[in-house]
């Protein structure tokens, strides 16, 4: 029976610090030979929070758009992620390619969908940006409140990246 490698998780959206963080898991998946798995979350509180909901008087074309969107985002993220994994793969030659780096998409919040990937999948290290895509609107600097909060409860080591 083959063990599993150790294998490292990567919140992935596309923001800078994303990108400075699948950076730093793919130079610590090299050095100590594991793989990394990308996770790109879509949000589903942004189509509208789950209280006001019940105030949207026609709740089937509601549902239908959200559907739409989801599906949009879901296959604009395949295509976007299908190419950054190519080019890790590319760039790691010595890897076993198809084993190195992967892919998944999830739909939820995305604190509780890295904490329960993280435990469905067995991860051994988080390597995430410290704050997401809302740093770049507030023109803030610091942790962001789902960096902090997987830091805090993650089952697993978690490198913050600035």
């Amino acid at each position: 029976m083959a063990t599993l490698k150790p294998s490292i998780l990567v919140p992935y959206d596309a923001t800078e610090l994303s990108i400075k963080a699948l950076d730093k898991a793919v130079e610590i998946a090299t050095n100590m030979d594991y793989t990394i798995l990308l996770l790109y979350i879509i949000d589903d509180a942004s189509f509208c929070p789950s209280k006001m909901e019940k105030f949207i008087s026609n709740q089937k074309d509601f549902e239908k758009a959200k559907k739409y969107f989801v599906n949009s985002i879901r296959e604009g993220a395949d295509k976007h992620l299908i190419q950054l994994v190519n080019k890790i793969k590319e760039k790691n030659k010595t890897k076993e390619k198809e084993s190195f780096v992967r892919y998944i998409i999830r739909v939820g919040h995305p604190a509780d969908e890295i904490l329960s990937v993280s435990k469905d999948r067995n991860i051994n290290l988080i390597v995430m940006g410290s704050s997401g895509s809302l740093k770049k609107r507030h023109n803030r600097r610091g942790v962001g409140s789902i960096s902090r909060w997987i830091s805090e409860v993650a089952s697993c080591p978690v490198v913050l990246m600035r």
